[in-house]
């Protein structure tokens, strides 16, 4: 039976994002990857194939909606608050120290299949060798089929420069491409049917799943010339040429 909670709101603060205004480093990071694109792109293109260690042991899509208000697994602290539409993970000894500079990538999948899709991917997101350490999933529970997350933008893994001086080194960037990647072929792989991207999104024609914003940048509603400056974002093309 559906859970009833009133109130749901969707709740940010785990994500700790202050106004773009307030935050100088935001616009190096940027800066950076716009002005080293070409070297970034070429080394990117050098570089091995990873492979990522599944963790075991991990929450199912059941667990993770009665993990409470905190819980701790793989690393990984979970909460499930009464008053949010979302299950927050955060790892609680962060890989990526420098400043959140609003990229995120969605995961987009039938609600139906939404155990499914979780149970699928649960080993690569909570992997030690993840480089994700913020992530979020809808409780399919508290949301209305029509509403924008019945549809799609089920999870959300949001990107963080993992240098001190919030910039992307060549390695994260090389390594969340391949994961990324990773997670398009595992859904691909166990038959789950693709959701709705976000109309805020962009993704280039081979991702069947995920799409990409950058949420310091863009808004959630989203139109043409929004989607033409995602698309133009060097991170975002870093991730896909």
């Amino acid at each position: 039976m559906p859970i009833n909670r009133p109130s749901l709101t969707l709740d940010l603060s785990l994500l700790n994002v202050g106004p773009t205004s307030h935050n100088p480093q935001m616009i190096s990071t940027n800066e950076h990857l716009k002005n080293n694109f070409n070297t970034l792109y070429n080394q990117m293109r050098q570089m091995p194939i990873l492979q990522f260690k599944e963790a075991v042991d991990v929450p199912d899509y059941s667990e993770m909606r009665q993990c409470g208000f905190l819980a701790m697994r793989q690393g990984f602290q979970l909460a499930n608050r009464d008053e949010d539409v979302f299950i927050h993970a955060r790892r609680e000894n962060a890989h990526c120290k420098g400043n959140y500079s609003g990229d995120k990538f969605h995961i987009s999948v039938l609600k139906e299949q939404m155990p499914q899709a979780f149970n699928a991917l649960s080993g690569l997101l909570f992997s030690e060798n993840s480089p994700v350490d913020k992530w979020k999933v809808i409780d399919t529970e508290l949301v209305d089929q029509q509403f924008r997350l019945g549809i799609g933008a089920q999870f959300t893994l949001y990107i963080k420069p993992d240098q001190e001086n919030s910039q992307y080194s060549i390695f994260l960037l090389h390594k969340t491409r391949q994961f990324i990647e990773y997670l398009e072929s595992r859904l691909a792989e166990k038959g789950i049917i693709p959701g709705q991207y976000p109309a805020s999104d962009v993704h280039p024609e081979n991702w069947k799943y995920l799409s990409y914003r950058n949420e310091l940048r863009s808004g959630r509603d989203g139109d043409e010339m929004q989607l033409q400056a995602l698309r133009e974002e060097p991170f975002y093309r870093l991730m896909t040429m």
